[in-house]
């Protein structure tokens, strides 16, 4: 179960780091293009200051008007190739768009199939207990039948048997409902996280099923995830959209705040406030460089090219919070101090 896990978001990484390097390739163009149509405009602009320069200028009348015709020329062979290069310009601006969009869609699907990939492989712990157990139990069953029908059944070996009961029954039930509650979790997390539709739901117990669906990823680190949260706390909004979000900042702090096998702490904090809630999102791993801070919610742009980073999980989550969720998002962090994400979200309309 573990090798397709590990294979999915490896294919989805390198496709990730292709589509990454080619859209550095249209920008660089997209640069390029307007370069030269800078140029462009400031040579239309000199030829026409010619052009009015030599229709005030006196002289011979023949020369002037071949002059200028000349010149007219030159002008609209400029804003000829302006205009072309305004419309590749457009082009390439548009396809970088297309793009950015298709690769943001992209990424969503690839933390939903890690998210399956990674549920499907913790459910299986439960389930093979569970059924080791029941076989142990069916084999109990068989030999005190087998005692029975001999006639050589004791009280000792009922006594026994009962007892094996008790635990394996126990046993099986424990498993089976810590392979529900993953189950119950993967389900609501995995649809909303299809889903744009607004909705109230109970904030504390959702925040919980978030973290409990990222408990494949966690249970490999030793990073500690506590929630502050009012309880019966009531709110409307995207569910999908605000698991969206968490997930995308703990597989953040995961990729970059720590290191492998290091100690560490991810605290989300609830704060109600009028209209709306203050979701603070707080990590003590190693922060972020001061240079790096303020273009980590650029498309592209991660500290990890090369080693799995496509540089649009922080993008995503600022599109999320500021057009899907209505809401605005800050970040203060600071090299060795950790990284803090606020986000203002407003509750929506019944």
């Amino acid at each position: 179960m573990s090798e397709p896990a590990a294979a999915t978001p490896s294919l989805a990484e390198g496709q990730g780091e292709e589509t990454a390097q080619a859209l550095e390739a249209a920008q660089k163009r997209i640069a390029a293009l307007e370069r030269k149509v800078a140029t462009l405009d400031k040579i239309n602009r000199a030829l026409m200051d010619q052009v009015e320069r030599s229709l005030n200028t006196s002289g011979d009348s023949y020369s002037l008007f071949m002059h200028n015709l000349t010149l007219q020329r030159h002008v609209e062979e400029q804003t000829r190739e302006l205009q072309e290069n305004n419309q590749q310009l457009h082009k390439a601006l548009s396809d970088l768009q297309s793009a950015t969009d298709q690769m943001i869609q992209s990424e969503k699907l690839a933390a939903l199939g890690a998210l399956v990939a990674g549920i499907a492989h913790e459910v299986n712990t439960p389930l093979g207990i569970g059924v080791t157990a029941a076989s142990h139990l069916e084999e109990s069953v068989t030999t005190l039948a087998n005692a029975f029908a001999a006639g050589a059944m004791k009280k000792s070996d009922l006594t026994g048997f009962l007892a094996t009961c008790q635990e394996t029954v126990q046993i099986i039930l424990g498993n089976l409902a810590r392979a529900a509650n993953l189950i119950q979790s993967f389900k609501k997390i995995a649809v909303d996280q299809s889903s744009e539709a607004w909705q109230v739901i109970e904030l504390e117990a959702y925040l919980k099923d978030i973290i409990v669906s990222l408990t494949p990823r966690l249970k490999k680190t030793h990073i500690a995830v506590h929630i502050h949260c009012p309880a019966n706390l009531r709110f409307n909004t995207m569910p999908g959209a605000l698991s969206q979000v968490l997930t995308n900042l703990v597989g953040n702090s995961l990729a970059h705040a720590f290191e492998e096998g290091e100690k560490g702490t991810i605290t989300i904090t609830v704060k109600p406030k009028k209209q709306g809630i203050v979701l603070i999102y707080e990590d003590n791993g190693k922060g972020i460089a001061r240079e790096h801070l303020p273009h980590i919610f650029e498309p592209f742009f991660t500290t990890k090219r090369g080693r799995g980073g496509s540089g649009l999980g922080l993008h995503l989550v600022y599109n999320i919070v500021t057009r899907n969720l209505d809401g605005a998002i800050t970040t203060s962090s600071a090299p060795g101090e950790g990284v803090t994400f606020t986000m203002t979200l407003p509750e929506g309309k019944e």
